[in-house]
């Protein structure tokens, strides 16, 4: 099996983030080519594509962030909150059939390395999709509910 591959997402690997997305959620988590554009504007270093054998199998979208509120999901922001204090995990997703083969823990691992470069104290992330035991294992605790992300999405922090 080829090496997986953590490259930087750019605009022009954005139609492989739009790919893996079609693939992993139902239309109504679809997020615009806009809203992945401008994360990427704001953050340019803190989004990743997962690679293997030329195909993008996964990507993980992250981005400075402040308090306990998550940003509006499908929302273009308009920037990011100065000074930050945590480390907003967006969006991991990985192809369906990519998946248990480690593109999530080394996205993930990837992620917070980066966001201990960065000085930021804690991390944030909406569960979505039945994801809460993934997150649980990765030391995150559930906050509450996390209204405009679907049904049964929890908001959840770690320090």
């Amino acid at each position: 099996m080829p090496i997986l591959q953590l490259q930087p997402v750019t605009t022009d690997t954005l139609d492989h983030v739009l790919d893996v997305q079609a693939a992993c959620y139902p239309a109504s988590y679809h997020e615009p080519r806009a809203v992945f554009a401008r994360k990427l504007a704001l953050s340019p270093d803190s989004h990743w594509l997962a690679w293997q054998g030329g195909e993008a199998l996964g990507y993980f979208f992250t981005h400075p962030w402040r308090g306990l509120t998550p940003p509006p999901l499908a929302t273009e922001l308009a920037a990011l909150p100065s000074p930050a204090d945590c480390h907003f995990l967006h969006d991991l997703a990985i192809h369906p059939g990519a998946r248990g083969i480690g593109i999530a823990q080394a996205l993930v691992e990837h992620a917070f390395a980066w966001g201990q470069r960065q000085q930021l104290k804690g991390a944030l992330l909406v569960a979505v999709q039945g994801s809460l035991p993934f997150w649980s294992r990765h030391g995150f605790r559930k906050l509450g509910p996390a209204s405009g992300y679907g049904e049964n999405a929890m908001l959840m922090h770690r320090q």
